[in-house]
């Protein structure tokens, strides 16, 4: 977007040629530069941007419009996007859905930059997933910090993914022999005893070895399945397209992953209690049922049998809101704190199965559907995890007002 009324940026400042542009490894030696791409129909604004970006350090590409910009992106790879909002052909808040879709581009910084009060509204930028905001006219100075704040911030998130990936490879060799051995050799010890005794045995005791194989079988796939999409979901080019959900589906998959649950925990079905409101979302359906399941055997796994267990999924404006609540244990504030992947509190004190993948599964499952979640714990009392997934919206049609259909684009 043009903007005339911009002032020139002061790209000479030696002040602020001493920003962070650029890693460094232990020895302080520069690793490689942080590279910007910047997009915007407004040329001669995109070439001030550059060489203001350039005299602190970094490298700085161009691009005038949304459609060289994405092949652009594709190309260079970019650490940080600094896109305009309103562009002739795609606008900024397009090219960002798109760029959020996109496993190559997904997580990478993106801060819009506006001149025209009509799209100069930061949250709605923030809710289709942009880092920052910068309004028009901005100082370098301003930019500059942006820029470095917000790669400052994209180094902060690979470190803690970096930790997260060396506290899985430390702690797989404690849990993992276990998790797996544990039910093959269930699997095993019930199938040699059918070989071996089958003649001698009556009907019941064939029947119970037979469901002991079940069990063990259903406990080992569940290790696999998690360990595999945990892993996949640490792989940044995981992403792929979330279909829409029928309101009838939704339902279906919710029971379908309760039920998984109850599998697990036949003992608890008394104790659980449903209320279902049919919405549609957009979510892929296995991902909807494991998360599910998950939060149903959290909620067992950590009540005692005869307590109650409540599931409700509600509409509530434009989100899906589910809730799972127990009255058991609960957990400490600086066990909310430190839940993670492989972790399992108080594992020797209460005997658990399982990796302590849930926790790790549903947060990964929320934050692609775009979605939040809370969660409420009183030690002795209960845990309340209260999912928000956005509903979803049917576009507007065609022969709607032009206003109507921007108004829903802005948004």
């Amino acid at each position: 977007m043009k903007n005339t009324s911009d002032p020139k940026l002061p790209i000479h400042s030696s002040r602020l040629s001493t920003g962070a542009a650029s890693t460094t490894d232990q020895s302080g030696a520069v690793d490689r530069m942080y590279s910007v791409q910047i997009i915007d129909d407004d040329a001669p604004l995109g070439a001030a941007l550059t060489a203001g970006l350039e005299a602190c350090g970094y490298r700085a590409v161009f691009s005038s419009n949304a459609a060289e910009g994405w092949t652009v992106a594709h190309t260079q790879h970019p650490d940080l996007i600094l896109c305009d909002i309103n562009m002739p052909g795609k606008n900024g808040h397009r090219f960002l859905e798109e760029i959020r879709a996109d496993p190559a581009l997904a997580n990478c910084q993106f801060v819009f930059m506006t001149g025209n009060t009509v799209f100069a509204h930061p949250r709605a930028g923030m809710n289709l997933g942009a880092d920052d905001f910068l309004l028009k006219p901005f100082t370098l100075e301003a930019l500059r910090s942006c820029v470095s704040a917000r790669l400052r911030r994209r180094e902060i998130s690979q470190h803690q993914e970096a930790i997260l990936v060396n506290e899985l490879r430390a702690t797989l060799h404690k849990s993992m022999p276990h998790e797996f051995f544990t039910p093959l050799n269930g699997i095993l010890g019930y199938a040699e005893m059918l070989d071996q005794d089958f003649t001698a045995m009556t009907p019941p005791e064939v029947r119970e070895s037979l469901q002991g194989i079940i069990q063990s079988g259903r406990r080992l796939h569940r290790t696999l399945r998690n360990y595999l999409f945990t892993l996949d979901r640490l792989n940044p080019d995981s992403g792929t397209p979330v279909p829409v959900l029928s309101s009838a589906s939704v339902v279906q998959l919710l029971e379908r992953g309760v039920r998984a649950a109850l599998d697990r925990h036949a003992s608890r079905r008394a104790d659980l209690t449903l209320e279902l409101t049919p919405t549609p979302i957009s979510g892929g359906p296995q991902e909807l049922t494991l998360l599910i399941e998950e939060l149903s055997d959290n909620a067992f796994s950590f009540s005692k049998p005869g307590t109650p267990v409540r599931l409700s999924a509600q509409r509530h404006g434009a989100d899906l809101q589910v809730t799972v609540s127990d009255c058991g244990r609960g957990m400490t504030a600086h066990q909310l704190k430190t839940l993670g992947a492989f972790r399992q509190f108080e594992r020797p004190t209460f005997e658990q199965q399982g990796l302590g993948l849930g926790l790790f599964i549903v947060r990964q499952i929320v934050r692609r559907l775009g979605g939040r979640m809370n969660i409420h714990s009183v030690p002795g009392q209960g845990t309340t995890f209260a999912v928000s997934l956005p509903a979803y919206a049917e576009p507007a049609p065609k022969g709607a007002p032009l206003a109507a259909r921007e108004g829903r684009e802005e948004r």
